[in-house]
């Protein structure tokens, strides 16, 4: 996971950013959509592509964000990720490689797009994110872009099963080169979003590499655990989907 950095220019974005004291009233945005809505049963479920969007703003002008550390996100009661049915990718082939070329055929499974902003206000808004299934419990989200900081940067997302109103849970460490790309040059991830979306034929059946099988009480929740940097307040978000059995 690296990130080659514009030094000079960032040094002095850096020098003459005005210093952030507070988090004013920061909030933190965040989606979750899968398609089609119609869920299906344990012996059949029904195969998902799964939209989920994410990003801090602050309603201060001129505030930063906080800056990402790591984010906990659970998906509805019934859902599951079928990691080891499909083609798989590494992630130290990622990032000896620093891209997803070298991944197998059938392992990318899905793209999107990022923004981040950082004191001075810089922003870049060039960020493309490639995902690749890393086997039967991970997820590989790539992060690339060019300026005004080449970044080259692998995400490894681990999954699990989770309880109650939710089926998966996806752990996701945000990586050191994405939170301070330079000393003392914090960075808000104002933006992250990312479409998954694979099926492949199995025993003449067709899976998914994210399948839902319940639509508990007409409705699919999920939620998300966010953690920053710098001591900034955790804060969790819910969001709901209706959903047909």
């Amino acid at each position: 996971m690296t990130s080659r950095i514009l030094a000079p220019a960032v040094a002095a974005a850096a020098l003459l950013a005005v210093p952030v004291t507070a988090l004013a009233e920061p909030v933190q945005d965040f989606s979750v959509k899968a398609s089609p809505t119609k869920a299906g049963t344990s012996s059949k479920p029904k195969s998902v592509t799964l939209n989920v969007s994410l990003g801090s703003r602050e309603t201060t002008p001129g505030a930063q964000p906080p800056t990402l550390s790591a984010v906990d996100i659970y998906f509805p009661a019934g859902s599951k990720y079928n990691g080891d049915l499909f083609p798989t990718c590494k992630a130290s082939v990622i990032d000896a490689e620093k891209s997803t070329d070298a991944c197998p055929k059938g392992s990318i499974v899905g793209s999107g797009k990022a923004a981040g902003l950082a004191p001075g206000p810089i922003t870049q808004n060039d960020l493309t994110i490639t995902a690749a299934n890393g086997g039967k419990n991970k997820i590989n989200l790539f992060v690339e872009g060019a300026s005004p900081l080449r970044i080259q940067s692998n995400i490894v997302g681990t999954l699990s099963s989770a309880s109650g109103d939710f089926g998966l849970k996806l752990k996701v460490p945000v990586p050191a080169n994405l939170q301070e790309p330079a000393p003392g040059v914090p960075v808000a991830i104002t933006l992250f979003q990312v479409k998954i979306a694979k099926s492949i034929k199995k025993a003449g059946k067709t899976r998914g590499l994210i399948e839902i099988s319940k639509c508990k009480g007409g409705t699919w929740k999920s939620k998300g655990d966010f953690t920053y940097a710098g001591g900034a307040p955790s804060k969790t978000v819910a969001v709901s989907q209706k959903c047909t059995a």
